[in-house]
């Protein structure tokens, strides 16, 4: 053998066996490492002190699908039938149901998703809402942030530890296609010693999740209809997938359509802990009250809170609560209704109803299904009003007036070690005619709203722009981001991938505020990584445009407050809804490293940029990059280099 092949074969020899020495290591760590993986059945157990975890297993499959298709006319597919509210429409669900498979674990417990995209022509991603992700940055589920979107005909494993408990979801977290049903509930339990609140209750079964609704798909709405039918206002709520629709040509004639209602069924006596999800994705938000029966707030976003009574919960998007119903009623059946407020109030009073059946009780309730102004007209405490005077000559409840249990006491310093002030607004093309945004090879992100204008969401002054490559894995994507001072360089809007550097540990205060209010308009927003702890929500009643002053006032009072003492156990949160003309004070202690998104969760507002990235720590702060995870970014050689690589063919 000449000497030239012998070097060359020995070290093609040697290069095999390296693969198939690391092969081996790979296959025998994924093997000790996963072990006998659970079913979701076993999984969804009663929690218990001292078991070991499991590694519970899901597969995903996301497609193009219908409601009411072919698989509702057969009796042994039925699983597979969706119907929503009766009305036949495209959507993306996860393995054709409505909401997606439910995820029921304790806590650390471990979730290994297996997302298979079959939606041709689409990208996917999925977000564990509430889901801290610390040691598990890369699983976060955000596009160009903390992963490649997932390409149609690929999967992509989710992977991590679930280490906080408590009642969140996953959703979609690319374009509009929340709305289309990628989303699910992801219920994580403590065993009976780390429940507080475990001898408040016989039984932790119900679940409402509660989804706005349209009747087209949601990508026909972005950026939106200009001629008919402005904006992007819910036709309908759905409550665990289930709900009925009046006629959806004309809203007069008082036709219903064949949709099921959702109903819950409980035993005179019992108490049940019920967990509300709102996974809405318009500017909507909902009031749920039960009727005849009290609600006791125990917790929110997955934050235990002491306990209070109410009659009515209202949420926004990406909120979730928790609450006691005791069964004392008559044995009878009772309406759960939901309101949309906000812009579904204004014009189609949009409303859905669920059924509470006791034991022995009939199916239907007794009386008539109540009025939307039966509803709004209720009387009773509400958790979360839309406007923030919950003071001492108030019955209401805001969401900062609930007493968190254990608060980390370095939250309640003086001073933070970091205050940002965080102001968001809409800038509107419209008022400056069509030259900003239909300029000569301008290709300016914009939505259309209900009075014709076309809009830009701002966070911060300026408007996310998404880099081409994940924040967290590839340093290429830094080109993006926005430079010291882009405020004063650029024409308005400002755009760029903004990010605000915090120091590992920290205690970092956020006061986010509505700079310019829009009528009726609230807006949710929440943080990934983490949960703050929420300290003020105030409002300027009448509403008008925000100052830097007002702001600058409203910091004095809160300083006060500390150095008085005055906050106690300043509750849990990681979604807070910012009051029409209002502002929120939260902080929380940069413990979780990694590059986290904070963004407005109404689901137009923050893909046309009100949202920006929190980067806390640094590098080697954060665990390794998970063996060949998936890499995406531009790709635009020089053109002689082209021209080479063609002229050698």
């Amino acid at each position: 053998m000449h000497p030239d092949f012998s070097i060359l074969f020995f070290s093609i020899s040697q290069s095999v066996v390296r693969f198939y020495v690391l092969f081996t290591i790979l296959l025998i760590y994924t093997r000790l490492s996963y072990g006998k993986t659970s079913s979701p059945e076993e999984c969804a157990r009663d929690c218990r002190d001292n078991e070991e975890p499991k590694d519970c297993y899901y597969r995903f499959h996301i497609e193009f699908y219908t409601t009411v298709g072919p698989a509702c006319n057969y009796t042994a597919f039925l699983d597979q039938c969706i119907i929503g509210d009766g009305f036949e429409k495209t959507l993306i669900p996860i393995n054709r149901q409505l909401p997606g498979p439910l995820i029921k674990v304790c806590v650390n417990d471990r979730i290994i998703v297996d997302v298979e995209n079959a939606a041709l022509g689409n990208e996917v991603t999925l977000h564990w809402h509430g889901i801290f992700q610390n040691g598990y940055q890369y699983y976060d589920g955000v596009p160009y942030v903390t992963q490649c979107p997932i390409p149609s005909s690929t999967t992509f494993r989710y992977d991590f530890e679930v280490k906080n408990s408590g009642t969140h979801f996953y959703h979609s977290h690319i374009s509009t296609h929340m709305l289309d049903g990628q989303y699910g509930g992801l219920i994580v339990r403590d065993p009976p010693s780390k429940d507080p609140h475990y001898q408040l209750f016989d039984k932790d079964e119900i679940i409402i999740f509660l989804s706005d609704w349209m009747h087209e798909l949601s990508v026909e709405r972005y950026p939106g209809w200009y001629r008919h039918d402005l904006g992007q206002i819910a036709k309908n709520i759905l409550i665990n997938g289930l709900g009925q629709a009046r006629d959806p040509i004309d809203i007069t004639k008082g036709q219903i359509t064949n949709g099921l209602l959702t109903e819950f069924t409980v035993r005179k006596g019992e108490r049940h802990r019920i967990r509300l999800i709102n996974s809405f994705t318009t500017v909507c938000l909902a009031e749920l009250r039960i009727e005849q029966h009290e609600l006791v707030v125990i917790a929110q976003d997955g934050a235990n809170v002491k306990p209070k009574p109410v009659d009515k919960i209202v949420t926004a998007a990406g909120e979730r609560v928790d609450f006691i119903l005791t069964a004392n009623q008559d044995v009878d059946s009772y309406w759960i209704q939901v309101l949309g407020l906000g812009e579904c109030n204004e014009t189609r009073r949009v409303q859905q109803f669920a059924i509470l059946q006791y034991e022995g009780g009939p199916t239907t309730p007794t009386r008539p299904q109540p009025s939307y102004a039966d509803g709004e007209n209720a009387k009773g405490v509400t958790y979360n009003p839309l406007e923030s005077t919950c003071d001492a000559n108030n019955m209401d409840v805001c969401v900062n007036q609930l007493e968190g249990i254990d608060v980390d006491p370095d939250l309640l310093n003086v001073e933070p070690d970091e205050r940002h002030i965080l102001p968001f607004w809409f800038f509107n093309y419209t008022q400056y005619g069509d030259r900003i945004l239909f300029g000569s090879n301008t290709y300016r992100t914009f939505f259309d709203v209900n009075d014709f204008s076309q809009l830009i969401s701002t966070f911060n002054e300026i408007a996310y722009e998404s880099p081409a490559s994940t924040l967290l894995t590839d340093p290429r994507s830094y080109r993006t981001v926005c430079k010291k001072n882009v405020q004063n360089s650029c024409t308005e809007p400002c755009t760029c991938a903004q990010v605000i550097n915090t120091k590992l540990n920290n205690i970092v205060e956020l006061i986010i505020y509505d700079a310019v209010p829009v009528e009726d308009l609230h807006h949710p927003f929440h943080l990934h990584g983490y949960e703050f702890n929420v300290f003020t929500i105030g409002q300027f009643l009448p509403s008008r445009n925000i100052s830097r002053a007002d702001i600058d006032k409203a910091i004095e009072q809160h300083t006060e407050r500390l150095q008085n003492g005055e906050y106690e156990n300043p509750p849990g949160k990681d979604t807070v809804k910012i009051p029409m003309g209002g502002y929120a004070i939260i902080r929380f202690k940069a413990n979780n490293p990694g590059w986290w998104l904070l963004h407005c969760h109404f689901t137009w507002h923050h893909i046309t940029g009100m949202e920006l990235v929190i980067h806390v720590g640094d590098r080697n702060d954060l665990p390794p990059v998970p063996y060949g995870f998936p890499e995406c970014s531009n790709w635009t050689p020089a053109l002689h280099i082209l021209n080479i690589f063609y002229s050698n063919f």
